[in-house]
This record gives structure tokens, C-alpha cells and sequence, in this order.
């Protein structure tokens, strides 16, 4: 049995889960105010305990590398690297995107996750799972939600957004649409939001694929430049050197 510790802070949620390939030990989500600094490691403590499970008992760490918040981005692969170099386990970074795309294992139709990018921008991308497995259909991309909205129409086909960009997109249609009545299908609030243990699923995957990472190799995925290096280029006009 393989255990993997799932972490998720990219966004205004913050998540920490303990999953294996037979069942889901124990999921904590806080759906408030970013206030992961202070909360993170305790949720991770609180889930360890509540599934029964030393740290040394986790085969995998697996965390949400972005797209999203850049300051939550930070905060939880600062958590999951110190965990990983502690114990010496490997880590896998999974992109967000992807995460929200594993809230809906198994979905019929096209799924559209979408992360508020500001500026009425969104990060998204288009997965279809096909006999168990996820299949991402286009790259990850920062676009204007009206831009988006007209690109998921052409689709002709049904798709279901999820995220907490999906507001903007409601925005742009003026409506919210049914299976029944409409291409696009907003989910249900509860399957909408990151999931730690959508992360650990993602991870648990790969790792059976063999795939694994060190805590010095897994690399944050912002897709925008920050705040501070747009500035910066904008002041110099120059590229902000890495």
C-alpha cells in the first residue's frame, strides 16, 4: 500500500489529505481567509494524526505547484519540500489544473478548470478522462474570460468548468446554465474548489507510473510573471534576470 501526503495552498483554500490506493485516511480543508503561513503545517499535523499515520509511514508528498496564488504557491511547496528533505522522501508537483481535473475522475464530458488570474484573466486548460485515464486536449493558458467563454462554445460540445475563476465566466454569460439547457455545466460548489486529496490521487498516479522527484527538483508553475518582475521590466525594460 502507498500513502501520499496531498497539499494544496494555491488558492484561497488551503488542504492537506492522506490517501493510498485503497481509501482517502483523512482530508482538512479550510475554504476562508488566506492565512496559510499560520495554518499549513498544522493542517498537515492534524490530518497525519487523524489518519493514524507517522510521517515515516508516507511514501510520496505530492503538492500543488500552481497555477494560482503566488504567495500560496510559495507557502505550500515550502511546506512540502521541508517535509520531503526531512524525511527523505520523494515529491511530486502537480499541477493545478490537472488537481481540478481529478475532483471529477470519471466525468462524461469535457472538463474546464478554471483559476482566477486577476485582470479578468483565467488560467485554464481542457481535460477529458477516457477509460480512467486524464487527458489534457490543450496547453496551459492564461486568456481573457470572455475569450475563454468563446472558445468553450465552439466547442459544440458539453463541458463542466469548475475553480474559483468560474465566477468571472458566469459574469461573461449572464447566466447559469443546466446540462439540459446549456454547453457549459457549472459543478456543484462542493467539487469546485481545490482538493488536497485530488492532488494525492494526481500523485498517487504518476508515482505508479514511476515517476517521482526530489524536493530540490519539483519547480513552482506560475505561467504569469509576478507583480514584482513586471514592475521591474517595466521600469528597466529590460527581462528580470532568474
Amino acid at each position: 500500500m502507498t500513502k501520499v501526503l496531498g497539499i494544496d495552498s494555491s488558492s484561497i483554500v488551503a488542504a492537506a489529505a492522506v490517501l493510498s490506493e485503497e481509501k482517502l485516511f483523512a482530508e482538512y480543508l479550510v475554504n476562508n481567509k488566506k492565512m496559510h503561513s499560520e495554518k499549513m503545517m498544522l493542517i498537515v499535523d492534524k490530518v497525519l494524526k487523524d489518519s493514524e499515520t507517522t510521517a515515516e509511514e508516507l511514501d510520496v508528498i505530492g503538492v500543488a505547484k500552481g497555477p494560482g496564488s503566488f504567495t500560496g504557491i510559495r507557502i505550500g511547496m515550502a511546506c512540502a519540500q521541508g517535509i520531503a528533505h526531512a524525511l527523505n522522501k520523494p515529491m511530486i508537483g502537480i499541477n493545478t489544473l490537472d488537481g481540478l481535473s481529478y475532483n471529477l475522475i470519471g466525468s462524461k464530458t469535457l472538463i474546464c478548470p478554471i483559476i482566477n488570474a486577476q485582470r479578468k484573466e483565467v488560467y485554464t486548460s481542457l481535460y477529458r478522462w477516457d477509460e480512467g485515464k486524464l487527458n489534457r486536449l490543450w496547453d496551459y493558458r492564461l486568456i481573457k474570460a470572455d475569450l475563454l467563454a468563446q472558445e468553450l462554445f465552439s466547442l459544440k460540445e458539453k463541458v463542466t468548468v469548475l475553480g474559483d475563476g468560474v465566477f468571472l465566466l458566469k459574469e461573461v454569460l449572464n447566466v447559469c446554465c443546466s446540462g439540459s439547457d446549456c454547453d457549459i455545466i457549472f459543478a456543484n460548489p462542493a467539487f469546485s474548489m481545490p482538493r488536497a486529496s485530488s492532488i494525492a490521487a494526481a500523485a498517487l498516479d504518476r508515482y505508479a507510473q514511476g515517476e517521482k522527484d526530489t524536493c530540490f527538483s519539483v519547480k513552482p508553475f506560475y505561467i504569469r510573471k509576478s507583480s514584482a518582475e513586471e514592475k521591474q521590466e517595466e521600469r528597466y525594460g529590460t527581462k528580470s534576470r532568474g
